[in-house]
């Protein structure tokens, strides 16, 4: 292991342990979140959350299931049709977060515009997590339309690739309790 690595592990495992402590001593009586996100509506920063990207030709769906929790997955097979950045195999299956609209095939909807729902048949720009879903393959936490066909959809995020990522957006915390 690297001496970054273990720099890591060290930095991560103080804070999970202050962390711990000041929930010891602050008590349960209320609690602060963070409510922050990337703004995937930007693509300079879908561009830099995202290290691997592609456009992709949905080929089917191969799994829809709900877990204890009360949420909803669908897994698709994909060709990909172009490489956007990072390394991407030339068919893979991606896993996302849906909502259930009915029972009908197709019955998933995502309640975020800026979140398509991979159709077979049709062609999306996807920004892929590294993160394996319980072995449902890589996580697609970014799914747009390809509107430009896929040499447009390459000249674009090479451009956007290019250009400067904007300063996140101030974050509020909440305190719940």
């Amino acid at each position: 292991m690297g001496a970054k690595l273990w720099a890591a592990a060290g930095l991560t495992g103080g804070l999970l342990l202050a962390g711990g402590g000041w929930y010891a001593v602050a008590g349960t009586d209320s609690s602060t979140h963070a409510v922050c996100a990337a703004d995937l509506s930007k693509d300079p920063v879908v561009a830099d959350e995202f290290k691997a990207m592609a456009v992709v030709e949905t080929v089917k769906h191969t799994r829809a299931w709900d877990d204890e929790g009360g949420s909803s997955f669908l897994s698709s097979q994909v060709h990909v049709l172009r490489t956007l950045q990072g390394t991407v195999p030339e068919v893979l299956t991606v896993t996302q977060g849906v909502t259930k609209k009915g029972t009908a095939a197709g019955g998933y909807v995502d309640d975020d515009p800026l979140y398509a729902v991979l159709e077979p048949g049709r062609q999306y720009v996807v920004g892929i997590e590294t993160m394996d879903n319980e072995g449902q393959g890589p996580w697609v936490g970014y799914v747009a339309p390809a509107k430009r066909g896929v040499d447009g959809e390459a000249a674009h995020w090479r451009d956007v690739q290019r250009a400067p990522v904007p300063a996140p957006a101030h974050c509020d915390d909440v305190v719940i309790g």
